[in-house]
């Protein structure tokens, strides 16, 4: 099991939007003569906020651990990448048996149907909560 501190966000259903609290590659949280919170600052973005199952039914700011299970990122990773690239080149080559333009619409036909599948797939790689927890990092608001 994979397994990270976050933070919630927001819930919606059975639903929970959190922000991972990214440690520093030195572990001190910016400590004094760390380049890292330096850099964090100047890289910064905005945090990213992820989508995952609230089985526990945590609240808004709480502090959770967040885990996927280890071979759901392998498998979802091969999907992601195997299948479209599989499906546009199925799709290249029988468009290719009736001229060039459609060989290009086959393959971009291809390229639909696997973001098509892509979509509508929900399978265990979608992170969940998995207990509260304390987080990581406590600098962040």
């Amino acid at each position: 099991m994979i397994e990270t501190p976050a933070r919630i966000v927001r819930t919606e259903g059975a639903t929970a939007w959190v922000v991972t609290e990214a440690p520093t590659s030195c572990g001190a949280c910016g400590g004094k003569g760390c380049g890292s919170s330096v850099f964090a600052r100047m890289m910064h973005r905005g945090e990213p906020e992820y989508a995952v199952e609230n089985p526990i039914h945590a609240e808004a700011g709480e502090a959770v651990v967040v885990g996927v299970e280890d071979g759901a990122v392998f498998k979802a990773a091969l999907a992601g990448y195997l299948v479209p690239l599989a499906l546009f080149l199925l799709g290249a080559m029988f468009g290719a048996r009736f001229g060039e333009a459609q060989a290009v619409l086959g393959a971009l036909l291809g390229l639909v149907l696997a973001v098509v599948w892509l979509r509508r797939r929900r399978g265990d790689a979608r992170p969940a909560i998995l207990r509260r927890g304390e987080v990581a990092c406590q600098g962040r608001n």
